[in-house]
């Protein structure tokens, strides 16, 4: 146990020092909710009129640019960018502890040093896991200081709830878990680490797109006169199926449903649009979302491992 405390720790003493950490901490703690209030200030001064008869009397800024808005949106938001946060967090984590090992001709030391590989490479992802939930805990807190300040010029104030926020940030953090298993296998199968931040960007979503693709294409039939309205309900049918099994839909699933509660809370029932849940993954069950994600996490972690103990490293 000592052993992997010593890895996690020496781990985490080098996350701490690289710069890309803190560029990763500026952007989810600073630049993420202070562009939320800049945009909650041009709401709130242009479109104020418009916001009272669409939102029938809901607080639409509050929503987003109150201490709770902010704290929500820094767990929230970064699973609507593309690449998301998340990813680009990962893929980071990854190239610290994984990628440079190999550019600086790292392994043998360290292998040398501590003789079990599991207990390096358990140690590397407990480490990239706490990196990790640092900032998306930083995020939350950072998000609630902020929201205090816009309380001095915007109409909101400490209401939501608030007991939610742990049981979320805990949810997607242990979600997280399958990308950065993901980002470690890219990083270290592609032993270069341009060639797998790119995959880890862009291969997940490449593979649901041909995917995608394919299963439309199967069992496609001419269309005719009769059979067009068949066919467009099974084409349609297959494209609602498809994302419950996708790494990426299921992956957000915590934080994007957070857009099905803001919904409710603002809009009437009869303007909530179901067809933009479904495109981002919002109405993914949390029970389904997590059984696929620990397939998608011990698929990776499985596949790194089995690597890691055959190769050979330099």
């Amino acid at each position: 146990m000592s052993a992997l405390w010593n890895v996690v720790h020496a781990e985490l003493f080098k996350l701490m020092r690289k710069r890309r950490m803190m560029v990763l901490a500026g952007l989810w703690w600073l630049v993420l909710p202070m562009l939320a209030l800049v945009v909650a200030s041009l709401i709130q001064a242009n479109l104020q009129f418009v916001l009272d008869e669409f939102a029938a009397g809901a607080s639409v800024v509050g929503a987003f640019a109150s201490p709770f808005g902010l704290a929500r949106l820094a767990i929230a938001g970064p699973a609507f960018l593309s690449p998301t946060l998340y990813v680009i967090a990962a893929a980071a984590i990854a190239a610290v502890l994984i990628g440079d090992e190999r550019t600086h001709q790292m392994w043998k030391t360290i292998l040398t040093a501590q003789h079990a590989r599991t207990t390096v490479l358990a140690g590397k992802l407990i480490a990239a896991m706490l990196a990790l939930g640092a900032l998306m805990l930083g995020g939350v807190i950072s998000g609630a200081l902020l929201g205090i300040v816009g309380m001095g010029f915007l109409p909101t104030d400490f209401g939501g709830d608030w007991g939610t926020l742990l049981p979320l940030l805990l949810l997607q953090w242990l979600f997280s878990a399958a990308l950065v298993a993901f980002s470690f296998l890219m990083i270290y199968l592609t032993r270069n680490l341009a060639v797998g931040v790119i995959l880890i960007f862009f291969l997940p979503a490449l593979i649901e797109g041909l995917y995608s693709i394919y299963a439309v294409a199967v069992g496609f039939q001419p269309i005719n006169r009769f059979n067009i309205l068949l066919q467009t309900l099974r084409i349609r049918q297959v494209l609602e199926d498809l994302p419950a099994y996708f790494f990426s839909t299921n992956l957000y699933a915590p934080a994007r449903q957070q857009l099905n509660t803001l919904t409710e809370a603002l809009l009437p029932p009869e303007a909530q649009v179901g067809g933009l849940s479904d495109l981002l993954g919002s109405s993914i069950s949390i029970e389904r979302a997590a059984i696929v994600v620990s397939g998608y996490a011990l698929l990776f972690a499985g596949l790194m491992l089995w690597r890691f103990l055959r190769s050979d490293v330099d």
